[in-house]
């Protein structure tokens, strides 16, 4: 079984890089991810719309990460089912090959001991070509033996490799790239790992006149703004909060096990800060507007899920925004 298993997981890996060959598409975590998951033919799904991709002449990076999206990203039995399984398999085999080879190579070197004392005698050379025919055959096995698991660990390594490759794209799945915090899946998934009963503080924060940042300045320039921004929201606060892009221009943080009172001394400390920004543009020499948020807070009160506490905090964001920006507001 356990043979079987690896010849069917080799099997998966080749034909996925050939695959990826044949479309010109690098074999990054995402792709590759896609089309050992259209290989082992899991998926129905996911099998159609890539085979309609193929034949419309439409595959490509983007239409890959789409599928990923879809089918791939919340899917995690390549890892359970096949990688750390046949991973475990293989250490197992390897084991005891070890103590094969350790048995082997001390019977070599029994035979040897006795191929000495043989050798002093010639009334048992017949005795002594037997001995040397075992010897050989014991030492043909254990360089096959070697071989085997030299392989094996070879096979072993790739298989991890692939699974921290898998690992760093279900990572890339949840995560915003532009500013590092998650995305609204990956603050959905992170939520649901942390008590809701317990007290914890939600912020929803937008940057004021943002649209006009785009439209006066550029995307790039907006980007660099939402960055600048972001990194100001992540200094004020610990390893343990939530932070999630929720929007274009609009964050979401859960102050985990922190009080109303303490999340609305953070939330003025990002205020502040963001306020006081002065950001100029290289190619003009010419300043930005005046950076701004507003912010809208809601403490838990005995609710049951999540979105509930965030509708809150936003009707709380709209009185901000509402009473001339650049303040903070706390849901009733």
């Amino acid at each position: 079984m356990v043979d079987q298993n690896f010849k069917v997981a080799v099997k998966h890996a080749q034909l996925t890089n050939e695959l990826l060959n044949k479309h010109q598409l690098a074999p990054t975590p995402i792709n590759y991810s896609v089309f050992f998951v259209y290989v082992k033919g899991s998926n129905s799904t996911l099998t159609k719309q890539l085979e309609l991709l193929v034949e419309s002449n439409q595959i490509d990076d983007t239409s890959i990460n789409e599928l990923y999206e879809l089918h791939v990203s919340q899917v995690t039995q390549i890892d359970e089912e096949i990688l750390s399984p046949l991973s475990e398999s293989i250490g197992l085999v390897l084991s005891k090959l070890q103590q094969q080879v350790t048995s082997e190579e001390e019977a070599v070197t029994n035979l040897q001991k006795i191929d000495k004392v043989l050798a002093k005698s010639k009334q048992n050379s017949s005795l002594q070509q037997i001995i040397n025919y075992v010897q050989n055959t014991v030492n043909g096995s254990v360089t096959q033996h070697k071989s085997l698991s030299q392989d094996l660990t070879k096979t072993n390594n790739e298989i991890n490799e692939l699974k921290s490759k898998l690992s760093e794209a279900k990572e890339q799945a949840i995560s915003d790239p532009l500013t590092g915090f998650l995305n609204r899946r990956g603050g959905d998934e992170k939520l649901a790992e942390i008590d809701i009963e317990d007290t914890h503080t939600t912020l929803i924060i937008d940057i004021d006149h943002f649209k006009s940042i785009n439209d006066n300045f550029g995307h790039p320039i907006g980007d660099k703004v939402i960055q600048k921004v972001t990194q100001l929201i992540r200094k004020q606060l610990t390893d343990e909060d939530i932070t999630v892009r929720y929007g274009g221009e609009e964050f979401v943080v859960v102050a985990v096990n922190k009080a109303l009172y303490e999340a609305q001394d953070i939330a003025e400390k990002i205020r502040l800060a963001i306020s006081q920004l002065k950001l100029k543009q290289k190619n003009s020499d010419k300043f930005l507007p005046k950076i701004s948020v507003s912010i809208g807070i809601a403490e838990n009160k005995n609710e049951k899920y999540w979105q509930d506490i965030i509708e809150r905090a936003d009707k709380a964001l709209y009185e901000a925004k509402n009473s001339g920006r650049n303040c903070i507001k706390i849901a009733a």
